[in-house]
């Protein structure tokens, strides 16, 4: 290695902070493009990444810390699938350093010792910031309820540095006694400890995520709108989805339309009984086969070349073929073929209406398909003429570089509107999945017969609330994450002068949330709020609990009470 290549990763990185996160020091900056590239392949929303970023004051030597089951990130308010097949845990720790060191690694072992000691309670370990403690316990519970059902889990460990050499056999002693420690717990683990020097970084940083796939063709039909309708050879379907590390590529699933389901749903069991038997002349005779969206297909002899892929529906059978095969030396020898549609669709609404109507097959969680729903196409077309980008497809804005301070997820969207629009900030900070599962809460917040401005408003204030209170420095990260959608709702009732506001009125606050004359409103939301948080005991279950929101907004009624009276009169 050489001091061209570690120039090269701080060009890199410098040029990644420049467009991603200008706000932040060099070495949270280092933190968070370490943890990005890392998990790149995991597709997590920007938000998904922040909820893991546990790196601070006292943080055990811990940057990254995340949980996923069936490669969905776990966070407190997630249901744990009911059928786990993989549980991943994903720990990382940056330095913004040129080399390798012990410490680091010493750290990570004290960690993962206390992690897995159950004898103690998390809140027992003063010495880690109330975020890491709360990581703990996530894992701790969802892991436990999930520990009697089959399953494998894998631990993996990065620690990455600008060395341009690799760790010296201490360290490396060191992080096998880590790999130790967690065999000790769990001896069914596949554990793993990874060490990311200048070279390995660099790689992971540069690398984007691959647009062209090639497919070996036994029969096809084209169209003249270049969609093709083909038999694959179920081993050859097998090795498309197969990345180079032999894991599935999730970068083909569409990721707002569904996770796999498990092996225990029935429909995934039937897949899987007609890959096993040797009876079955043709496997597509018996499977509705795959829809795959694409932004262009060619064929080339007996070769299909395929630009951007989306897997939009067939998730089922394609996690079943890709288990079926995985590790086996027997794909080229099964002569079974499975159906598959390439489609190139010329625009939006067209893409969404497809994967909506190729979904209802089986059941399907309401979330799933939501994203593809023209409200939230509308949302991301508005928001963008405010310099905002509304994570619709996860990690599409990410890929692009855009800032982190301007990218919104649809959950994050949904946090903010139950705060202003239902003023439930409780929920907002402890239960916005649950809301957006539920039919008459999700339409109350999301239909199409809202003004888009709603959208960009509550955008505009949140993100405006969220600069304010990171400037607030005797505030905690936790304190911050608490009070800050409790912030957004009384602010917007402060901004109008009434207690509990229509959409129209909030509509009305555009003009100032895009000229920033909330600072004001939104100081004296802060000092509220924040008065009344500790007054109740200031911590998470405070700000998860009813009665801070009902406290606030008796508050509101006694300070704004033409509303109050206008409802008893009414």
């Amino acid at each position: 290695m050489s001091q061209w290549d570690i120039q090269a990763l701080q060009g890199n990185f410098d040029n990644w902070r420049k467009e991603r996160a200008p706000q932040l020091a060099s070495d949270k900056a280092f933190e968070r493009y370490v943890i990005e590239a890392i998990v790149r392949n995991l597709d997590l929303t920007d938000e998904e990444i922040e909820y893991g970023w546990i790196g601070g004051a006292d943080d055990g030597g811990i940057d990254g810390f995340y949980l996923l089951v069936n490669r969905t990130l776990i966070q407190d308010d997630t249901e744990v699938p009911t059928s786990p097949m993989l549980v991943d845990l994903l720990i990382v720790q940056a330095k913004n350093k040129t080399s390798f060191e012990e410490t680091p690694v010493e750290k990570i072992f004290n960690f993962v010792r206390d992690l897995f000691d159950y004898s103690k309670d998390v809140s027992s370990f003063k010495y880690y910031s109330k975020t890491v403690q709360d990581a703990m316990g996530n894992f701790r519970e969802k892991y436990t309820s999930i520990l009697g059902a089959p399953h494998q889990l894998r631990v993996t460990f990065c620690y990455a540095t600008k060395s341009d050499k690799p760790p010296n056999p201490k360290i490396v002693q060191r992080a096998e006694g880590v790999k130790a420690l967690v065999k000790e717990s769990f001896s069914a683990a596949a554990v793993g400890f990874l060490f990311f020097s200048c070279k390995e970084l660099l790689t992971y940083a540069r690398s984007a995520p691959r647009k062209e796939f090639v497919l070996d063709l036994f029969k096809h039909f084209a169209a003249p709108d270049r969609s093709v309708v083909c038999l694959v050879k179920l081993g050859e379907y097998a090795r498309f989805l197969t990345d180079e590390r032999d894991e599935i590529r999730k970068d083909l699933l569409e990721p707002n339309v569904r996770d796999y389901q498990g092996k225990r749903n029935p429909v995934n069991a039937d897949i899987r009984a007609t890959l096993s038997t040797t009876e079955d002349k043709e496997f597509w005779w018996l499977n509705n086969g795959v829809t795959i969206l694409a932004e262009n297909c060619t064929i080339a002899g007996d070769k299909l070349m395929v630009t951007s892929p989306e897997i939009v529906n067939g998730l089922q059978t394609s996690q079943e073929i890709f288990n079926h095969f995985k590790g086996s030396k027997t794909s080229d020898s099964d002569s079974r073929h499975i159906l598959i549609r390439v489609l190139v669709l010329a625009d939006e609404p067209t893409r969404n209406r497809v994967i909506k109507a190729t979904n209802f097959q089986t059941a399907v969680e309401p979330l799933s398909l939501r994203a593809t729903e023209q409200v939230h196409f509308d949302i991301e077309e508005r928001l963008k003429l405010y310099d905002l980008y509304y994570d619709r497809r996860k990690g599409k804005y990410r890929n692009a570089l855009k800032p982190i301070s301007k990218i919104i997820s649809i959950r994050g969207m949904a946090q903010t509107l139950l705060a202003i629009v239902l003023q439930r900030p409780n929920d907002s900070r402890a239960r916005p999945t649950k809301a957006l599962n539920d039919d008459t809460e999700y339409t109350s917040i999301f239909s199409q017969n809202i003004d888009r401005d709603l959208y960009v408003v509550c955008a505009l204030l949140d993100k405006q609330v969220e600069n304010a209170l990171e400037k607030q420095k005797d505030l905690t990260r936790e304190e911050r994450r608490d009070i800050r959608y409790y912030v957004d709702m009384v602010v917007v009732s402060n901004a109008l002068k009434v207690a509990k506001p229509t959409i129209k009125e909030i509509v009305g606050l555009l003009k100032r949330c895009t000229e920033g004359a909330l600072s004001n409103d939104i100081e004296s939301g802060v000092s509220d709020v924040l008065k009344k948080f500790k007054q109740l005991g200031g911590t998470d279950k405070v700000a998860k609990g009813p009665d801070l929101a009902r406290r606030l907004l008796d508050e509101l009624s006694d300070k704004y009470p033409a509303f109050s009276k206008a409802a008893k009169s009414g």
